[in-house]
């Protein structure tokens, strides 16, 4: 909990186009995340679990043409690999990797999507920290509401993971999904709310646990959420959500919700496209759309966007 006593700064490598101002904008719209990190001057401070210790990256703009400036923060001296390990978990939260020049030669062609292109340049997706926390909020929005599953999701931080204070403001890196499964029924059930939850919330972490990482984000996608899909606990909703907010994997959506034909109306109007259409149009990118048909659209001038019907 004391201050630094070591930073480093290096730039990030972004994917162009990129626009460091429209990340700020898309994490300060993700609710599910908020209270994860600080936003303020135009940058932002979060922390990142290394090890057992906290190290907060310090996220600014970087020069034209470059991806942001990132300056790791953290109580000790850190290795070359230590300092890499966090700037890829910062690339990773920012999706500063994500080529989308597939996504949007199709969304240039479709003209709703290139109107809410002109609104979103640059915009990448910004996702979960972690795949530890993602996998928590996900097993605690099941039959509850997304404002009990984040403020849930915030107390497991602030009891368990490792913090770092900086300029007198402390953060808070989320816990590992071992430290999460090593809670006893009891601690779970006071995270969690209730006994049920808290038994789908160990099925969950543990589930996702043996499942190796760097596999769920690069193995082929079927399999990938086919392995999701056979962790208890776990249904289509919650392995999509995994696969595209979390893990960064665009290739198929539950457009089939209500929260997805709710942003096609918006943009298309009414009836809007149907699931089929859009994944015949957009392929293994249709998570794309649904990013920025559910980010991006409520950054439309008034008077270009399509009200949803009440």
């Amino acid at each position: 909990m004391t201050e630094r006593t070591d930073a480093s700064t290096a730039v990030s490598l972004a994917a162009e186009p990129y626009s460091f101002d429209l990340s700020l904008r898309a994490l300060a719209g993700f609710a599910p995340t908020a209270g994860g990190h600080v936003i303020a001057g135009g940058r932002v401070r979060k922390a990142f679990l290394l090890g057992a210790d906290a190290v907060v990256a310090e996220v600014g703009p970087g020069a034209p043409g470059s991806g942001p400036a990132v300056t790791l923060h953290a109580e000790r001296h850190l290795s070359p690999g230590e300092r890499a390990a966090v700037h890829q978990a910062v690339g990773r939260w920012l999706g500063l990797d994500d080529d989308l020049t597939g996504f949007l030669d199709v969304a240039e062609r479709d003209p709703a999507m290139a109107t809410l292109l002109r609104a979103a340049h640059g915009l990448h997706q910004v996702r979960f920290g972690s795949l530890a926390e993602g996998t928590v909020y996900f097993a605690l929005i099941q039959r509850s509401t997304q404002w009990y599953a984040a403020a849930r999701k915030r107390r497991v931080a602030a009891e368990l993971g490792p913090r770092l204070r900086l300029d007198g403001v402390e953060h808070v890196a989320f816990p590992s999904l071992a430290t999460v499964s090593a809670l006893d029924d009891r601690d779970l059930i006071r995270f969690a709310g209730s006994r049920l939850r808290a038994a789908r919330v160990r099925e969950v972490v543990d589930g996702v646990a043996a499942l190796d990482e760097e596999w769920l984000r690069t193995g082929p996608y079927d399999e990938v959420r086919k392995a999701l899909l056979a962790v208890p606990g776990i249904g289509t909703f919650t392995a999509h959500a995994l696969l595209l907010r979390v893990l960064g994997r665009p290739d198929d959506v539950p457009l089939e919700m209500a929260q997805f034909e709710d942003a096609a109306r918006r943009l298309y109007g009414d009836p809007p496209p149907s699931p089929a259409e859009l994944r015949a149009a957009y392929g293994p990118l249709v998570g794309w759309w649904a990013y920025y048909a559910r980010t991006a659209a409520s950054w439309l001038p008034q008077d270009t966007a399509v009200a949803v019907p009440a």
